[in-house]
């Protein structure tokens, strides 16, 4: 099976995945590059209320095959604040 690392970029710090995951195909690599961004959005937002999340996917030569990300905003309107 070929090994993929998931290297993660919240907007504040970068990590680089040296371990990687064993996965089957194509499809569960971005499944899982997928997946892993609500709960990093959930775990860092508490923080502020933007920050942009980014996934992005190396193969075992190092190429960047995919990449996905989640954007995420919150505002208050009309002036009001918690």
């Amino acid at each position: 099976m070929p090994r993929f690392y998931f290297d993660i970029d919240d907007g504040v710090h970068r990590t680089r995945d040296d371990e990687g995951a064993d996965l089957p195909d194509l499809e569960t690599v971005r499944r899982q590059a997928i997946a892993v961004l609500p709960g990093l959005a959930r775990e860092v937002l508490p923080d502020g209320d933007e920050r942009n999340f980014i996934c992005n996917v190396r193969d075992e030569s190092g190429a960047v095959i995919f990449t996905a990300s989640l954007s995420f905003k919150a505002e208050w309107k009309t002036g009001r604040r918690a």
